[in-house]
């Protein structure tokens, strides 16, 4: 506890003096008797013996009284959590080679239901290896010859995941294809829209921009190439974490002095320039075949991009009226007492 206005505590001088000088002037009020033998035979009562409680009561009122005036306040410790999440694009291929099967736990599905079921997890999570975005701002792009915005950048994950598990890799035919970097782009793009609400609302920003593009097949349509798209991310401060979906690489297992080591055989042009877009924007690039090997990359991501969480603890000051209460209840019993059974008889 503390007290705000010290200053109050002045008035106990004239308190101090005003009491000197009653207990000097009482102790030249004095009766002269004779002989105390009748004073003594009188006998003390209760009520003389109590007789000073109603005083000491209003003296205790007015110190407290004096000490409310000094403001007393109780210092109340708190800590607050500030989240600075992520802004995340989702780049969603929707063309129709991913209606081709793939393995999902031990059964074949098609690589688009895969592929939602794995956003599905990173964005909510799985109580395993993805804990969720919760703090994160999310949105979907899908893509095929265009490139659509699905879902804003939101915080609502659950209706984002509604619209996810919406997408469907059927389109009509003339508007089938693969334009990765028009999609990149335009993940991009509304990354970078950001910013105006940034100077618009200073202390909203978030800790990083990312993309994570997901593809089965090579850019094949579109305005913009993959790696101008990745140029302009990269100018924007904005990782792009590129993944292609297709079959299981060829390996082989080489042995030298240190161990042996598994390499890919024949990548392929696309996944060049997959390699080349995370590369250049500081993201990774990463290869899956089926729902084990996606699932694995998401979680790689998850943990690579992490939210910041600032706990800022502090003290606030609340006014505390418990002595002005104390003052009150010791002049209501002084009252009572002296109006009751310590009345003075005129």
């Amino acid at each position: 506890m503390r007290f705000e206005s010290l200053e109050a505590f002045a008035l106990f001088i004239p308190l101090a003096v005003l009491l000197i000088l009653k207990l000097s002037r009482r102790k030249s009020d004095v009766i002269h008797f004779s002989t105390l033998q009748q004073v003594d035979a009188a006998g003390k009562t209760w009520k003389n013996a109590w007789r000073w409680l109603p005083s000491f009561l209003y003296l205790a009122s007015i110190v407290f009284l004096i000490c409310s005036l000094a403001r007393p306040q109780m210092e109340i410790e708190n800590t607050e959590q500030k989240n600075k999440g992520i802004a995340i694009q989702l780049v969603i291929d929707a063309s129709s080679s991913m209606d081709i099967g793939i393995d999902f736990a031990g059964k074949r599905t098609t690589r688009m239901e895969v592929a939602k079921k794995v956003v599905e997890q990173f964005v909510l999570g799985d109580g395993d290896s993805l804990d969720g975005r919760p703090n994160d701002l999310i949105g979907v792009i899908v893509y095929r010859r265009f490139a659509d915005t699905l879902c804003p950048l939101t915080l609502g994950h659950d209706a984002l995941v509604h619209v996810t598990n919406e997408i469907s890799s059927e389109a009509p035919p003339n508007e089938d294809g693969t334009a990765y970097g028009d999609a990149t782009t335009l993940a991009a793009a509304r990354l970078k829209e950001l910013e105006y609400a940034e100077e618009s609302q200073p202390g909203s920003g978030v800790a990083s921009k990312i993309i994570i593009l997901l593809t089965d097949g090579e850019n094949n349509c579109g305005r913009h190439l993959p790696l101008e798209a990745a140029a302009m991310a990269k100018n924007w401060g904005i990782k792009v974490y590129t993944i292609s979906l297709g079959e299981a690489p060829d390996t082989k297992t080489i042995t030298t002095d240190s161990g042996e080591y598994t390499i890919i055989e024949n990548i392929s042009a696309t996944d060049k320039v997959l390699s080349r877009m995370s590369e250049q924007t500081g993201g990774v690039f990463r290869t899956a075949y089926d729902y084990d090997s996606l699932k694995a990359i998401y979680a790689e991501i998850d943990k690579l991009e992490k939210s910041e969480v600032q706990l800022e603890g502090f003290v606030d000051y609340k006014d505390s009226f418990f002595i002005l209460i104390a003052a009150l209840v010791c002049v209501l019993i002084a009252v009572l007492l002296d109006v009751t059974i310590l009345r003075r008889l005129p």
